[in-house]
């Protein structure tokens, strides 16, 4: 009789009664669980069994069986269960057919073949990939043009970094934006000349993005001047920039106080929520998309199974939402296009698109390359010549992502190709677009 033991209990679970227990050993005639209690007599006994092709269990439920032997253990009680079910004993087969498989895969194979086993996902394609991320953004925003697909929603352009501080610090709205669509390839502006309602300036994960202090509030001044929205975004504040971070929000409310106007501070983690709700009535904060969490993968439409739940998250419960609101003056919510459906909460909603974030270094990556000449000798860089208007890592095509500063990025490409969806983001609840190019 051929069995295995310690089967991960992610592809085997049991049930006794409507107790979970661990099934340490399994054959097409046997299992033994161990419990830390005895077991008397028990109504129901269910098996339940990974499907790896399914991306599902599939659950046996015991009917002819017969405990065999009871061990005592120091720490446990061990039970053997004869089974004279074919229905256990098809399971069992597949089951040790995939686990087999799966091993092989983890030791003969690499990521990508093992990745292909379980979800097919495209080993093949991985060598194909741009040669720059000019050439990549060329590729994906080919033949894209701006068009007026959707009304009454406010329109916002992302400044993330010095590049467009610069742009946009030398020229007029007008032509700032004209500049922005056409410096990425998208086509539209002598048809259909839209400018923003708003701008976003700073960074939401690299604190060395930000402006200056100096540029910060030309910007700001420039904005209010041209009659455009401002929200200053901010990433996860460091223990070390709390004192600074304190004495520039309070600037900040200086500064609207003095114009009688509100700016949105984007945050991106507590302590700065707690900050802004601390340091002026003219400051209000948003939920930045470090804090909303998503689920957000390039490789989700390779995921089999059940997708149920899949564009829900906290915000879905009206307590979360209150507790933002009353704690910390919380009424917006910035969400990633993440290239599925999502749900949207009743409140204030901001789309950000065509990217969306998947991973975030605390130190960067991109910083360690281009200093070591290794991505893993990272540390926090106190300061930065600004490789990542240069440089960025490049991904396999089919994944429709890259690397840039010290994140990684994906792209919703179903956004860039058919805008018009952006009618159905209207009715779900966006009232907002925020574009980062």
């Amino acid at each position: 009789m051929q069995s295995v033991e310690m089967i991960p209990f992610g592809l085997l679970a049991g049930f006794v009664d409507d107790k979970e227990v661990r099934i340490t050993e399994i054959s097409t005639e046997s299992f033994c669980f161990r419990v830390r209690e005895q077991v008397e007599r028990p109504r129901h006994i269910r098996i339940g069994f990974y499907d790896l092709s399914e991306s599902m269990y599939r659950e046996v439920e015991l009917e002819s069986y017969h405990f065999m032997e009871k061990r005592q253990e120091q720490w446990y009680i061990s039970y053997t269960v004869e089974v004279f079910q074919q229905d256990y004993v098809q399971a069992v087969q597949k089951l040790f057919r995939e686990y087999t498989g799966y091993i092989r895969a983890r030791i003969e194979g690499t990521d990508g073949e093992m990745a292909q086993i379980t979800c097919n996902y495209p080993v093949n394609q991985d060598e194909i990939h741009a040669k720059s991320m000019e050439e990549q953004k060329s590729i994906w925003f080919s033949g894209a043009q701006i068009r007026p697909v959707v009304r009454g929603m406010e329109l916002a352009l992302a400044l993330d970094r010095r590049t467009w501080y610069n742009l946009y610090e030398r020229n007029t709205i007008e032509k700032f934006t004209e500049l922005y669509w056409k410096e990425n390839g998208i086509g539209g502006w002598e048809q259909h000349k839209i400018i923003p309602d708003r701008l976003y300036i700073g960074n939401a994960f690299c604190h060395l993005l930000l402006p200056g202090e100096e540029q910060l509030f030309a910007l700001m001044e420039k904005a209010n001047v041209e009659n455009v929205g401002i929200t200053l975004v901010f990433p996860c504040m460091r223990e070390f920039q709390v004192e600074e971070m304190v004495k520039l929000l309070k600037k900040v409310e200086n500064w609207c106080e003095k114009r009688q106007i509100r700016v949105e501070i984007l945050v991106n983690d507590w302590g700065m929520a707690a900050l802004v709700r601390e340091n002026g009535e003219y400051l209000e904060p948003c939920l930045g998309v470090l804090l909303n969490k998503q689920k957000k993968d390039p490789r989700m439409h390779y995921k089999k199974g059940s997708t149920r739940g899949l564009g829900e998250n906290n915000l879905q419960a009206g307590f979360y939402r209150r507790f933002l609101k009353d704690t910390y003056g919380i009424n917006r919510y910035e969400w990633e296009s993440c290239g599925y459906p999502q749900v949207f909460p009743q409140g204030k909603n901001s789309l950000h698109l065509p990217y969306y974030q998947t991973n975030t270094s605390q130190y960067c990556p991109l910083y360690a390359s281009c200093t070591e000449g290794e991505r893993g000798k990272q540390r926090l860089p106190e300061s930065c010549p600004g490789y990542c208007e240069q440089y960025a890592y490049i991904y396999p095509e089919h994944l429709h992502m890259a690397g840039r500063y010290n994140s990684l990025f994906g792209l919703d490409e179903e956004l860039v190709k058919h805008p018009e969806q952006l009618k159905a983001y209207q009715q779900a609840g966006i009232d907002r677009l925020v574009i980062g190019l």
